[in-house]
């Protein structure tokens, strides 16, 4: 009886190594060094707009087709970064974005979109501001050929379910609301 619990116990703890060494393996192949190679491992074809890098967490937003712009966050794991899901929806064609219009959702916890005229105009949500990124930030070549010119991304992003209630365009130096839009 002795020898068939140690038996029962030596085949549990091989499975148990088994099954670590196997979820290892899989981590390992589908994290990257750095989270550039991350996004690029699910399509190489993105252009990448980088906001941020804090610790193990990375923020990029990013245009596909052309068309679509999206967001992604990128977490830095045991074995290097793996990427999150990425989502995207569509860009105004004309790219006018005077107004807030078409912007996006990523999971709970973040809101973007564009704007034109970014450092003259603030974007709230829920009375906080949101972060801005010039998109002039990218070259010269790929603002024109993605036809980026006069463009900011503005996003807010909250650890917490966000529950928005209210989106707000705001002149910067007067605090005038442009445009107000409940959600």
């Amino acid at each position: 009886m002795k020898n068939s619990s140690i038996l029962k116990y030596v085949v549990l703890l091989m499975v148990v190594i088994t099954l670590i060494v196997t979820w290892a393996y899989v981590e390992d192949q589908d994290s990257y060094s750095d989270p550039v190679k991350a996004i690029e491992a699910i399509d190489k074809e993105l252009l990448l707009i980088p906001a941020y890098q804090l610790g193990d967490k990375s923020l990029y937003f990013f245009i596909k087709d052309k068309n679509n712009l999206g967001a992604t966050i990128v977490r830095k794991g045991i074995f290097g970064w793996k990427s999150g899901m990425l989502t995207w929806g569509p860009l105004d064609s004309k790219r006018e974005y005077e107004m807030l219009e078409g912007f996006h959702g990523h999971g709970e916890g973040l809101v973007y979109g564009l704007i034109r005229n970014g450092d003259e105009r603030v974007v709230t949500v829920d009375d906080q501001e949101a972060q801005v990124l010039n998109l002039a930030m990218l070259p010269p070549s790929v603002v024109k050929k993605y036809n980026l010119e006069g463009l900011y991304l503005w996003y807010f992003e909250s650890d917490n379910n966000l529950n928005h209630e209210q989106v707000k365009l705001l002149r910067k130096n007067t605090q005038e609301i442009i445009q107000s839009i409940d959600l």
